[in-house]
């Protein structure tokens, strides 16, 4: 019954995912190709998730798993290194202990949680006032044509307690991709090395 009481109280509380290039598009049936240009040549990139169905994320209640998959696909005519950025949303809120089935004090939580899958390695997390922003650079050069693997498979809600989300909270995911050509280092460098070329060359410093 209490199971049954939560999932009628919650309903309506929706995920809404959104990936895209640099501009931040919500995701549609056919997502754009980002160009980044980095020296000579040409690096394209186009982000999927196959698994994304807008209904599936419908009506959530606390611990719900969303199906979601970014894959990043080098469209263009370079080997590249390939990045994505994931932004959590980040709300005051009371969850409940796993452990002891307690309520928790107010604060600042992620509303989300996704387990990243191997051969992704982690740049950095940094926190805003309203999101964790993830980077995470994928281990291996992508040849035009081919796709990385997903950089998760699906993301879970936290374990909110009852009436701290409601039908008017409308969550986001935003993904974003970033190709830099496998030149712009000296071989073996890391990718955290390789992400700051990219953060230099954005930003206009290089």
């Amino acid at each position: 019954m209490k199971t049954e009481k939560a999932a009628a109280v919650f309903l309506g509380v929706s995920l809404f995912a959104a990936s895209s290039g640099l501009t931040n598009a919500y995701l549609t049936e056919h997502p754009k190709a980002i160009v980044n240009l980095i020296s000579s040549g040409s690096v394209d990139v186009e982000l999927t998730e196959p698994a994304w169905q807008p209904e599936n994320a419908l009506g959530l209640v606390p611990g719900s798993v969303v199906p979601k998959n970014p894959t990043a696909t080098n469209t263009g005519k370079s080997d590249a290194w390939i990045f994505l950025r994931v932004s959590v949303p980040v709300k005051c809120i009371s969850v409940v202990n796993p452990q002891t089935n307690r309520k928790e004090p107010p604060a600042d939580i992620g509303i989300f949680s996704f387990l990243a899958a191997e051969g992704w390695e982690r740049i950095t997390a940094e926190r805003t006032a309203d999101s964790i922003n993830f980077i995470y650079g994928y281990r291996e050069i992508v040849k035009p044509g081919e796709k990385t693997a997903p950089l998760f498979e699906s993301v879970t809600l936290v374990n909110y307690l009852e009436g701290e989300l409601t039908a008017s909270d409308i969550l986001q995911i935003p993904v974003e991709a970033v190709a830099v050509q496998d030149h712009v280092c000296e071989p073996g460098a890391a990718l955290t090395e390789i992400y700051e070329v990219y953060l230099a060359e954005e930003s206009g410093s290089i």
